[in-house]
């Protein structure tokens, strides 16, 4: 063959693999940067903690709405870094139907996540780290908590790919923390218990 046959047949060979790497299948599984946000929708645990003190078995704490927001980066197909925040509206507090308080919470940590990358539909595990800053509003000072603490963050969640750029997000986390809830009724009942919450989450995502 010669030598500019074999030029000519080289350039095809190499055009067509072109080709079919621009018509094959998305790569949903690549490195590189993401965002997203959406609403979550909270289950709250503070009333279970307080329950857990006979006095307090009538206390009630509404569940709440909020958002949540997080910026990221894959590593690898199973792999990603996150910094997450999430904002949840008060929750209001009574006890024997007397209001006793509201409080809000706001969440940012810094997350692991590990993914099971199986083509577009992409379930994780999700571990991360921060602090949980709180709002209370109390008339005559019911509630006292500690308004920043550390907070670690636990989820599963499954992203599922529309296209190679845009997903949608569905997960349930968890957030713990050590900082304390203290409810004073009136000195001979006062509890002290931990803080956290459970949140349901849906949104969507763009990966660049």
């Amino acid at each position: 063959m010669s030598a500019p046959r074999a030029m000519w047949l080289a350039f095809v060979v190499l055009l067509a693999a072109r080709d079919a790497r621009a018509d094959g299948e998305p790569d949903f599984g690549r490195s590189g940067a993401y965002v997203g946000a959406g609403a979550s929708y909270s289950a709250n645990l503070v009333e279970a903690f307080l329950d857990g003190t006979p006095i307090l078995q009538d206390i009630d704490v509404n569940n709440a709405w909020g958002v949540n927001a997080r910026l990221g980066y894959r590593f690898a197909s199973w792999f990603a870094l996150e910094g997450e925040y999430e904002w949840l509206d008060q929750m209001n507090a009574s006890l024997y139907g007397a209001h006793v308080g509201s409080l809000g919470f706001q969440a940012a940590t810094a997350n692991l996540k590990f993914i099971v990358p199986l083509w577009r539909f992409q379930p994780y595990f999700l571990l991360g780290a921060g602090a949980l800053f709180s709002k209370v509003d109390t008339p005559f000072d019911q509630i006292q908590v500690d308004h920043s603490a550390f907070a670690g963050r636990i989820g599963l969640g499954l992203d599922v790919y529309l296209t190679e750029n845009l997903y949608l997000n569905a997960a349930a986390e968890s957030i713990l923390s050590p900082a304390e809830v203290r409810l004073n009724t009136g000195g001979i009942n006062e509890s002290e218990h931990g803080l956290g919450y459970v949140t349901f989450q849906a949104g969507l995502g763009f990966r660049f």
